[in-house]
């Protein structure tokens, strides 16, 4: 079982206030003395993660209103609500949107959005930008197009969103580092400057600072022009309670003094999970729909693939028994390859219902990682899936759902390092 790290101070420190969690016993409140350093990671995300029944249902009365932009399935989102409840508020989604409808279903199903879209969230907005650089501010001030949404102006607490990544993405060998895709990330400046949002929360891929287009320089000389003061910092979720070797790029920014960013990350980096420490002995949950535990049927080569691994107790495939585009010279040696039960996984990904996509054998039975399993390791609790049979989202759509999702334990360090401005938001 891991221990997690000591620590010699709390994360949010101010005028002699400190906001403390602690991961055994949760949020402790002000002048509090941390036990931080004796709690157990472990048993928090397991907490977590069994939940059979939604916890959003319990109210503090205390709002913190927020918009989810490529929103997904509500992985940034999940990870809103749960941080602002541990520190006493309810997170309040005014707006969300995402072109994919299914993910967007998920998203009303479970936080119900005032105001919901599956438009292109460009067509929302009116703006324009120097790409060379020059001007630090927008062209063309940035302007709301659809009214529902512009009613929102001077009403909205935080902007979150990841825009698409996958022009940015290492598994992209086409247009990496030059794709329009790229160029989507403005519209979360541009939202916020529009809707006067104090704060911002946005999520990419770690090799979004190497786009030909410097996205992200642009977009702090933008914020820092309109009043924001501004960090960015890659997170790896193996410091938080995430059991994979995810990292992610995280551009904060607010208006009501800096992010207290550095001692919120390091106070809350902890030792690694594994793979068995989040999806061993699962607990039975009664109505879980059975497309979470079973999976889809395989050719018969990946199913001998498969059981040789286990068989010969190897975790890579020998490239003798691989398909000939994955034999000598291939870029990617994880693929047909088995998880270690006792290590982190590798970045999940939208392939991992498939061998040749990565590393996504499971590590102690011969078959794939199930949606359930993926789900965990995505820091999904057990219950944020249960009514997908309700809404009609089939598997294909739950695979995207969950390879394309942010882990949203990966949000409490970025709520933390906020939570003073959100504090003082909400005191006035």
């Amino acid at each position: 079982m891991n221990q997690i790290k000591s620590t010699n101070q709390d994360f949010a420190n101010q005028d002699n206030r400190n906001i403390i969690f602690d991961w055994d016993g949760g949020f402790l409140g002000d002048h509090h003395q941390s036990i931080v350093g004796n709690a157990n990671i472990l048993s928090y995300v397991r907490s977590y993660l069994d939940q059979q029944s939604n916890p959003m249902n319990k109210k503090h009365g205390k709002k913190v209103t927020y918009i989810d932009l490529f929103c997904g399935g509500g992985g940034l989102s999940l990870g809103v609500h749960h941080a602002l409840s541990t520190f006493g508020f309810d997170a309040r989604l005014l707006f969300a949107c995402d072109k994919d409808k299914a993910a967007l279903k998920l998203v009303d199903h479970h936080f119900k959005p005032m105001v919901k879209s599956h438009d292109a969230v460009e067509n929302l907005i009116k703006y324009s930008v120097d790409l060379s650089g020059e001007h630090e501010n927008f062209i063309t001030f940035p302007q709301i197009k659809n009214q529902q949404i512009a009613q929102f102006k001077g009403k909205v607490d935080l902007l979150v969103g990841g825009p698409p990544c996958q022009g940015h993405s290492n598994l992209n060998n086409k247009t990496r580092r030059h794709d329009p895709r790229n160029l989507l990330y403005f519209i979360m400046p541009a939202f916020a400057v529009a809707l006067d949002v104090p704060l911002i929360m946005i999520e990419n891929v770690r090799s979004i600072n190497r786009a030909s287009e410097n996205v992200v320089s642009i977009t702090e000389n933008l914020l820092q022009t309109n009043g924001y003061e501004v960090i960015e910092t890659v997170l790896e979720g193996i410091d938080f309670g995430i059991a994979q070797t995810r990292k992610r790029h995280f551009l904060i920014a607010s208006k009501l003094g800096r992010p207290n960013l550095k001692n919120a990350v390091n106070d809350l980096k902890r030792n690694c999970l594994s793979f068995d420490d989040v999806n061993s002995n699962l607990k039975k949950f009664k109505g879980l729909p059975k497309i979470l535990e079973t999976n889809s049927k395989l050719s018969e080569k990946n199913v001998d693939r498969i059981n040789h691994l286990h068989d010969t107790n190897e975790i890579t495939l020998e490239n003798a028994l691989r398909p000939v585009c994955h034999q000598d010279g291939h870029t990617y040696p994880s693929v047909y390859g088995r998880l270690e039960g006792d290590k982190p996984a590798g970045t999940i990904t939208t392939g991992f219902s498939s061998p040749g996509r990565g590393r996504f054998i499971h590590p102690h039975e011969p078959r794939m990682i199930t949606i359930r399993e993926a789900a965990r390791i995505q820091s999904f609790p057990d219950w944020y899936f249960k009514d997908v049979d309700y809404l009609k989202i089939a598997r294909m759509g739950l695979v995207k759902i969950i390879g394309d999702a942010v882990p949203s334990l990966m949000v409490f360090p970025l709520i933390a390092s906020l939570i003073q401005s959100i504090e003082s938001i909400k005191s006035k």
